[in-house]
C-alpha cells in the first residue's frame, strides 16, 4: 500500500534522477560539441547559411576547415563566406531553429545544446499532461514522466546535432494537443499545424498523422469535417515547403526533400534481403539500383539526382517482381524487431532495445485486448504508418527515435489497463484518476 509520503518521495527521487541524467548528458553534449560530423554537421551548416545569407543551402567553408571548425574558431559572425548553392537534402525545421538561435544569441554551438535540453524539460511537462488527459492514475503519470525524462532513446541523440531530438519534442507536443482536442475539444488548429511541422521535421512520419486521424474517424472519435480540415491544414503547411522548393529550385517536381529518391533506393535493391538491418539501413548503398539502370552519365543537381534514383528504383521493382515480397517482408520484420540486428554495445543501447521490446508487447496488448478507442487509434495509426513508410523506403532504430514519446504513452496506458483489469489498483490507496 502506498501512502502520501511514499508518493512524495517518488516524486523527489524522480526529480533528482532526471536532473542527474540531464546534467550528465549535457556535460557529454557540451564537451563533444565540436566532434560533430556527417548529417549533424550538415544540419548546422544549413542553419548557418540561413542565418548568414537567408538562403537554405550551404556556404563554402573549405578555407575555414568546415563549418564546425569555423564555429570553434569563432569565425562565423565577422567573416563572409560564399554561398555554395541551394540544398533541400535535409528537412527544414531543425535548420530554421538553428538559424533563429544563432541570430538571436550568437554563433555558438553551446546555445544549440542548451536549447535541446530546455525543450526536453518542457517535453516532460507536456508528456505528463498527456497522461493526465487519458485519465490514468497519478502513479502511472509520474512514472511515465520520469521514464520520458531519462529515456535512453532520447539520451543517445541528445548529444548530437541531428533532428531526432527536435522531432521527439514536436511529436510530444502534437500528441498532447491531439489528445487534448479529442478529450476537451480544444487545440484543434494547433495539433493540425504541429502535424505539418512534424512532417517537415522528419519526413519519415509523413503517413503518421493521416493514419491516426483516419483510424480515429473510423472509430467515431473524429468527425468527418474535422478529418478533412485537419488534413488540409497539415497539407498546407507541408505544401508550402514543397511550393517553395519548386520556385527556388526551378523545377516542376514535387520535392519535399531531395534525399527521398536516395532513401527509396536504399530500401529497394538486391542487397536488402541479405544485408538490411534495423541498425544500419541508412548505411545502405543507394547506388546499387543504378547499376542495372540505363541512364546518361552526366553531372546532375540534387533534384535531378532525386529523379534519377526514383526512376532507377521503380525500374528495379518492375524488373524484379519476384523480389518484391521478400524485400518487403525483410524490411517489415526489421522495422518491428526491437532487438538490434547488428551488435550495438552500451548501456543506453541496451536500454533502447529493452524499451522497444516492452513497446512491442504494449502495442500487441492494446490492439488485441484494450477497449480504449483513443489509445487503440493512436496505436493502430502508428503501426499502419510504420508499415507504409517501411514499404516505400525503410525503417530503422534512428528513424524510430521520435516515436518513442508515443510508444511510451502506449506503454503507460497498457500498464494502467493491466493493473485495472486485474484489480491491482486497490493496493494504490492514495492514487486517483485525474479529472
Amino acid at each position: 500500500m502506498m501512502d502520501f509520503a511514499s508518493f512524495r518521495m517518488l516524486k523527489i527521487f524522480g526529480i533528482f534522477l532526471i536532473s542527474g541524467v540531464l546534467l550528465y548528458n549535457f556535460y557529454i553534449a557540451e564537451t563533444t560539441k565540436y566532434d560533430a560530423y556527417g548529417d549533424a554537421a550538415e544540419y548546422v551548416s544549413l542553419g548557418v547559411s540561413l542565418a548568414k545569407v537567408q538562403k537554405y543551402g550551404h556556404l563554402n567553408f573549405e578555407k575555414a576547415g568546415g563549418v564546425i571548425i569555423a564555429l570553434q574558431n569563432d569565425c562565423i559572425k565577422n567573416f563572409n563566406y560564399p554561398f555554395r548553392g541551394h540544398s533541400t537534402w535535409r528537412p527544414p525545421v531543425w535548420p530554421f531553429i538553428i538559424a533563429g538561435i544563432f541570430l538571436i544569441f550568437g554563433y555558438k554551438l553551446s546555445y544549440l545544446v542548451v536549447f535541446k535540453f530546455l525543450i526536453h524539460i518542457i517535453g516532460i511537462y507536456y508528456f505528463h499532461a498527456s497522461l493526465k488527459l487519458i485519465k490514468i492514475h497519478k502513479l502511472f503519470c509520474l512514472i511515465g514522466a520520469i521514464l520520458y525524462g531519462i529515456s535512453p532513446v532520447w539520451q543517445l541523440y541528445s548529444r548530437v546535432f541531428l533532428s531526432e531530438p527536435i522531432t521527439f519534442f514536436i511529436m510530444t507536443l502534437w500528441m498532447y494537443f491531439l489528445i487534448k482536442y479529442l478529450v476537451d475539444g480544444k487545440g484543434f488548429l494547433l495539433q493540425a499545424f504541429l502535424s505539418g511541422i512534424l512532417i517537415l521535421s522528419h519526413p519519415y512520419y509523413i503517413f503518421l498523422p493521416f493514419a491516426i486521424w483516419l483510424i480515429l474517424f473510423f472509430n467515431k472519435k473524429l468527425e468527418f469535417r474535422s478529418l478533412i480540415l485537419t488534413s488540409l491544414v497539415c497539407g498546407f503547411i507541408v505544401g508550402s515547403w514543397v511550393l517553395r522548393n519548386s520556385v527556388v529550385l526551378e523545377t516542376s517536381e514535387l520535392v519535399l526533400t531531395t534525399s527521398s529518391g536516395a532513401v527509396m533506393a536504399k530500401g529497394w535493391n538486391e542487397d536488402v534481403i541479405s544485408k538490411h538491418t534495423n541498425t544500419k539501413g541508412d548505411l545502405a548503398n543507394e547506388g546499387l539500383v543504378l547499376e542495372s539502370f540505363s541512364y546518361e552519365r552526366k553531372p546532375r543537381n540534387e533534384v535531378q539526382m532525386k529523379k534519377l534514383y526514383t526512376e532507377a528504383t521503380l525500374h528495379f521493382i518492375k524488373e524484379n517482381p519476384d523480389l518484391i515480397i521478400p524485400i518487403t517482408m525483410k524490411k517489415l520484420r526489421s522495422a518491428f524487431n526491437p532487438i538490434p540486428e547488428t551488435s550495438k554495445p552500451g548501456i543506453l543501447e541496451t536500454g533502447r532495445w529493452i524499451f522497444q521490446t516492452i513497446s512491442l508487447l504494449a502495442i500487441v496488448y492494446i490492439l488485441i485486448i484494450s477497449k480504449n478507442k483513443l489509445i487503440k487509434s493512436l496505436t493502430l495509426g502508428l503501426v499502419l504508418s510504420t508499415i507504409a513508410i517501411t514499404v516505400v523506403t525503410y525503417s530503422g532504430f534512428r528513424f524510430r527515435v521520435p516515436q518513442a514519446a508515443l510508444e511510451l504513452l502506449i506503454i503507460m496506458y497498457a500498464l494502467f489497463d493491466i493493473f485495472k483489469r486485474f484489480n491491482l489498483l486497490t493496493s494504490l490507496k492514495i492514487i486517483t484518476t485525474y479529472k
